[in-house]
This record gives C-alpha cells, sequence and structure tokens, in this order.
C-alpha cells in the first residue's frame, strides 16, 4: 500500500510537472500579443485568457521541487547539496548564460560595432544581466539554500507549528504584498515594508508547502478545482479592469508570485495530485514531458528566437498562442532527446 500510494504521488508531480512547463509555453507565446491589440477587444481578451491561465507555473515548479527535496526519507548531507545540487544548478547556469548571451550578440549584429556587443555581452555576464527567463535559477537557489531549515522543520515540527509557519510566510509573501497596494494598507506602507517577503524567500516557504500537500493527498477533486478557478477568476478579470483604466497591459495581476497566482498554484497542484492518485496507468508522453520539463524550460527562448515569432502575431491569438506554444514544446523535446544523451550535459547542464 505504501509503494502503491507512493507511485500515485509521483504520477501526481509527474502530471503537474508536465502541465507547468506547457503553461510556460503558453506565457511566453502571449507576451507580445497584448500590445498588438486595444485592451478590452476581443484578441486582447483571448491574450488576456492564456496568460492568466497559465501563470501559475513557476510557483507550480517550487512546490514540485520542495515537495521532492523536503522529505525526511531523503538523505541530503550539506557536503551533497553543496557539491552536487548547487554547484550543478551553477554550472547550468553559467553555460546557459554564456549561450544566450551568444544567442544576443548574434541577434544584435549590425545594430552596434562588434566590440560594443562584445563589451555589453561582458557587462551582461558579470553583473548577471542574464537573459530574461533564467532568472528561474535565482529562485531554484533560494529553494535549495534553505533546504537545510526546510527540512528540519518537515522532520520535527508539528501539524500546528507547520500550518503556523506556512501562513506567517505565506502572509509575508502573498497577502501583504498584495494589499499594501489597497486601502487602508497602503497608508501604512512604509511600516509595512519591515513585513513583506521578498520573492526569492518566499520560494522556500512555497517548497515546505509543496512537501506539506504532497504528504496530504486530496480526497476530492472539486475543492482543487474551484480554488483554480478563484485564482483564475480573479487573475483574468483584475488584469481587464486594471488595464482599460490605463489603456494598456497592467501586470499587478499577473505578477508570477501574486497572491491569486499562488491560489492557482496551489489549486492545481491539489488537482494534479488528485489526478494522479486516481489515473492509472499515467502515459508514458507525460512523464517524458515531466522528466524533460528542465530542459524544456532552458531552450525553448532559442527556438522562439529563430522560429518566425512576428508570423505568430500576424494569426488570431486564439489560435497563435497555442500553435506557438505546441511548435516550441515539439521542438524543445527534441533538443532534448538529442542533449540528454550527450554524457556532460546531461548531467550537469539540463
Amino acid at each position: 500500500m505504501k509503494e502503491q500510494a507512493r507511485n500515485s504521488r509521483s504520477a501526481g508531480i509527474d502530471l503537474t510537472k508536465a502541465l507547468a512547463i506547457c503553461a510556460v509555453l503558453l506565457i511566453h507565446c502571449t507576451a507580445n500579443h497584448y500590445a498588438c491589440h486595444e485592451v478590452g477587444s476581443p484578441r486582447w481578451l483571448a491574450a488576456d485568457f492564456y496568460g492568466s491561465v497559465s501563470r501559475w507555473a513557476v510557483p507550480v515548479f517550487m512546490l514540485c521541487s520542495g515537495a521532492l527535496m523536503n522529505g525526511p526519507e531523503r538523505d541530503l548531507p550539506l557536503r551533497k547539496l553543496f557539491g552536487r545540487y548547487l554547484l550543478r544548478l551553477a554550472a547550468s547556469l553559467t553555460a546557459w548564460a554564456v549561450f544566450y548571451e551568444l544567442l544576443r550578440l548574434w541577434l544584435s549584429r549590425g545594430s552596434a560595432p562588434v566590440g560594443e556587443l562584445i563589451q555589453r555581452m561582458g557587462q551582461n555576464l558579470l553583473y548577471g544581466n542574464t537573459y530574461y527567463h533564467l532568472y528561474y535559477f535565482w529562485f531554484v537557489f533560494a529553494l535549495y539554500l534553505a533546504l537545510p531549515l526546510t527540512r528540519l522543520l518537515a522532520r520535527h515540527a508539528s501539524e500546528g507549528e507547520l500550518r503556523y509557519i506556512l501562513a506567517v510566510w505565506l502572509l509575508g509573501g502573498g497577502v501583504l504584498q498584495f494589499v499594501r497596494y489597497f486601502q487602508p494598507v497602503a497608508g501604512m506602507h512604509s511600516s509595512l515594508l519591515y513585513l513583506l517577503i521578498p520573492g526569492p524567500i518566499l520560494c522556500p516557504g512555497l517548497g515546505l508547502l509543496g512537501w506539506y500537500l504532497y504528504r496530504r493527498p486530496p480526497k476530492r477533486w472539486y475543492p482543487a478545482a474551484l480554488t483554480f478557478l478563484l485564482g483564475f477568476a480573479v487573475t483574468f478579470l483584475g488584469t481587464w479592469r486594471r488595464s482599460a483604466a490605463i489603456g494598456e497591459l497592467d501586470q499587478f495581476y499577473l505578477d508570477g508570485l501574486g497572491l491569486f497566482v499562488l491560489v492557482m498554484a496551489v489549486g492545481l497542484f491539489r488537482l494534479c495530485q488528485w489526478a494522479g492518485a486516481h489515473w492509472t496507468g499515467m502515459p508514458g508522453a507525460v512523464r517524458f514531458v515531466s522528466s524533460a520539463s528542465f530542459c524544456v524550460y532552458l531552450v525553448h527562448p532559442f527556438f522562439q528566437a529563430l522560429a518566425k515569432p512576428a508570423f505568430f502575431l500576424t494569426l488570431p491569438v486564439y489560435c497563435a498562442v497555442p500553435a506557438q506554444a505546441a511548435l516550441l514544446l515539439a521542438l524543445s523535446l527534441g533538443a532534448y532527446w538529442v542533449l540528454r544523451r550527450i554524457p556532460v550535459v546531461n548531467r550537469w547542464l539540463i
């Protein structure tokens, strides 16, 4: 029975990660469509739909990582944490940062003298101004660096203590980050800053929350579905309302670690938990996409930059976004199929 429960939960994690990487592709394929259409027009609303319904991707990856890494049964001494996991993250970040700076250099050719472009590339690498999607590494670094603390909590904290710690963590990183922009809380903005938790510090809390939920599978599917729908409705309608007020996209509700994005993430995570426990014979395609998810995250901007991105902006949004996302997924999975066969690359870079 224990083995069966473990396998069902693993199926839920596989499903979650597979959906999350597809959501990442939707986010990145939607981004440029917002500026091409009038706020409130059908095409703009289609972009808002895709951008809102997929916004949970990054916090869900944090939940999945924490669910797996915080397990007390996993042996994770500091030597292994730093010599294996963090070292691999640093190597991967360095390699992909250089790769995308070279891509930026190639895409910018002719816009400035070569010497100036090379100097700019060196400055970007020196100051950590990496390609837009590589910010995710810093969130993972934060989660991993806090593992000795969160694993202690997972092993020794009581049920009540865990709930209290998670509540405080999410209050400072999610709820207060949201309500500080609204009255009357906005009036105490300067004082409230002392209580706010920045995104990278919130990520270990999300990891601990992922482990907490992972060990407590849901009994029914509909509370998770309703949670997700609540987060989506507020994100979609809030973005529409605030954008209409200023005549252009307002990204307040689209913050990747925003309150209602986190609500969506929890709902999706729980829904996949339930599905994984009840879906016998998880398709191999789901497991393959799950195992490839990190590589897909890393390589898809390369294909997006080369696969005629302007062409998709000429198509209706409702079909352009999923079509481009499907193309990027196929190309990125092909890249993973090749890269995982290269010994050093498959161990250190993907």
